[in-house]
């Protein structure tokens, strides 16, 4: 996960803010209620070198639409289970459950780590609107190391259970542990998983240039593990680990399949939906 170099003055991963600009600029329901105020600043910063990084690597799809994209999409496969529960692992500065949870039927957990939980709380707190949300007998914000989760907390009921922007984060060793630790949940109780990870074959192909921008700053410490597993061997993993069926989705398709904004747009999402 990232380290404290990585944090701003809050203890919030600077990739939290620029996501959670990302869905107010998508005018993603509820993201007003939960966008922190610095967020922008960190949005726009980006934006500004992302269309450098385009300069380098005309290849690369743009990032805001790409998290737009895996967002929508995942709330694309949420309606579709119509689960009664709603685990979102990692949820950060998500505006999905203050969204959903206004369905009275919909239970709804957000889980990350003490300060994005603070923090998030602080916002909802702020106004009247979010204050609401917190109020919600279906809405609950727990403090929770997807690492050391505790299974057997959640009420046992079918359940959709999400990791939006997490998986990246792990190699495969602790993916595995974490993907047991959700089939065996899901095994008992129903429901799906629902995550996105885009396999290194599955990368746009780099420029010269930005290959040799690689090399020559080769020794800073990288961000993601990185191994060279396919799409289809990420899905006999899951297997593995004890989901029966894997089916996945790229947003090269289903952005326009599913109405998303900006379809024209392309981008490289993979949805991994899983199930026991």
């Amino acid at each position: 996960m990232p380290s404290t170099m990585d944090l701003d003055k809050n203890d919030i991963p600077p990739s939290a803010l620029y996501t959670a600009a990302t869905w107010r600029w998508g005018n993603v329901a509820g993201a007003d209620l939960v966008t922190p105020s610095n967020a922008g600043s960190i949005f726009r910063f980006v934006n500004a070198c992302s269309s450098l990084y385009h300069v380098l690597n005309p290849g690369w799809h743009s990032l805001r639409h790409t998290l737009l994209h895996r967002h929508i999409g995942i709330d694309h496969l949420l309606r579709q289970a119509n689960c009664p529960q709603v685990i979102e692992i990692a949820a950060g500065f998500s505006p999905r459950g203050s969204s959903w949870s206004s369905q009275s039927r919909v239970e709804y957990f957000e889980v990350d780590l003490p300060a994005v939980i603070a923090a998030k709380r602080r916002l909802l707190e702020g106004t009247l609107a979010g204050k609401k949300v917190l109020s919600r007998a279906n809405f609950a914000l727990l403090e929770g190391d997807v690492c050391a989760l505790k299974w057997t907390g959640f009420p046992a009921r079918r359940s959709f259970v999400i990791t939006e922007g997490l998986m990246m984060y792990f190699d495969r060793p602790a993916q595995m542990l974490i993907w047991k630790d959700i089939a065996t949940f899901l095994r008992n109780n129903g429901g799906e998983y629902v995550f996105d990870y885009l396999p290194v074959p599955d990368e746009p192909s780099r420029s010269f240039a930005e290959r040799l921008l690689s090399r020559m700053r080769g020794s800073r410490r990288r961000t993601f593990p990185c191994d060279g597993r396919s799409r289809h061997e990420i899905a006999a993993d899951l297997r593995e680990a004890g989901f029966t069926l894997v089916e996945m989705n790229s947003s090269v398709e289903f952005a326009t399949a599913w109405n998303l904004p900006h379809a024209g747009v392309h981008t490289r999402v993979i949805l991994y939906r899983c199930l026991c």
